[in-house]
């Protein structure tokens, strides 16, 4: 069964979920870096990259999650009382 209720938990939910959503996919690509960089015998990167690749994957997907959530959680809803 599927409920958010009303519209201020649901926007708790969808700020939630983007921030979670954020956080994963920028220690993703803070993980892959940092591999690369280990794998390689030079540096490919310097911190300073890697710090600010970070931040730019979290505003971006920041942006795309908080745009993506609302519609997959209507989707949902709507799922559930079509049953």
């Amino acid at each position: 069964m599927v409920k958010f209720g009303s519209k201020d938990k649901r926007t708790r939910l969808v700020f939630i979920s983007s921030i979670a959503t954020s956080l994963v996919l920028m220690n993703l690509f803070l993980l892959g870096t940092l591999l690369v960089n280990l794998h390689q015998g030079e540096a490919s990167y310097t911190m300073v990259d890697i710090a600010a690749g970070s931040i730019f994957v979290l505003v971006i997907t920041m942006i795309i999650s908080l745009s993506l959530w609302p519609r997959i959680i209507d989707r949902l809803e709507s799922r559930e009382k079509k049953k």
